[in-house]
């Protein structure tokens, strides 16, 4: 088993549209592990009204699934949860009652989000800040997946400058979600923008298009990127920090 952390993968079974079965499960972090992952942290979804997980369903399903698994050579699994923005996921981690990342005791605790686009800038910067004064790192999920950031890819800076650490969808460099997405994230590697990469896998078969992606960083940036993208960054993150921020 390697050293990579994965960020961002949905393989609790069953909760969202994720893994459906836990042979699903098993083969989706069995080949996350063959890819070099020694950590893979479950991401479901909280989106009311797509998939309705608050944090007692999300840490019970997460509990249920890891405790089939049993034993087995398997990477490390944590907990965290994709935080959609809207009113109902907002009151939620201002109450207390969201998924941040599992963090050491006393440590900053990051927090994954999405949004269903950058725009309007001014809520969702107030939001990424409001965040960062309650204690949370924001982490933004696939920037390169947004509208905003096709048409202007400083938007994605902007909210790194607020404090928020970018985390890149590895395949959307596969051209998985389309060109556009390529092109955004291309151009947010090149400016060193991104804090880390994730693999974002939903199904066994995503495991092929992560591989083939990681080897495209590898070949294109190099090993140090690579290793700083899924090892080092995520790492930081977990900490409670931003690597790029110090």
């Amino acid at each position: 088993m390697g050293s990579y952390v994965d960020l961002h993968c949905h393989w609790v079974a069953a909760i969202d549209d994720g893994a459906r079965t836990l042979d699903e499960t098993t083969q989706l972090l069995s080949g996350l592990g063959g890819l070099g992952f020694g950590h893979v942290v479950a991401t479901p979804h909280m989106r009311p009204g797509m998939f309705d997980n608050d944090r007692a369903r999300i840490v019970a399903a997460f509990d249920s699934t890891k405790a089939a698994l049993g034993g087995g050579e398997l990477p490390e699994l944590s907990l965290g949860c994709e935080h959609f923005f809207d009113s109902v996921v907002h009151e939620r981690i201002e109450e207390g009652l969201a998924v941040p990342y599992t963090a050491s005791s006393g440590a900053r605790r990051a927090i994954l989000v999405e949004f269903s686009d950058l725009e309007p800038t001014a809520i969702v910067e107030r939001f990424v800040h409001r965040l960062s004064t309650i204690g949370y790192l924001p982490v933004i999920a696939h920037p390169e997946r947004y509208r905003a950031v096709w048409a202007e890819p400083a938007r994605a800076e902007r909210l790194g400058g607020l404090g928020a650490a970018l985390l890149l969808d590895v395949a959307a460099l596969e051209g998985k979600y389309g060109q556009r997405s390529r092109t955004a994230a291309e151009w947010l590697l090149e400016h060193e923008l991104y804090d880390a990469a994730c693999s974002d896998s939903h199904r066994p078969s995503d495991v092929e298009v992560v591989g083939r992606s990681m080897d495209l960083v590898g070949r294109r940036y190099g090993a140090t990127e690579l290793d700083f993208l899924f090892d080092s960054g995520p790492r930081t993150i977990l900490s409670g920090k931003r690597p790029t921020a110090g």
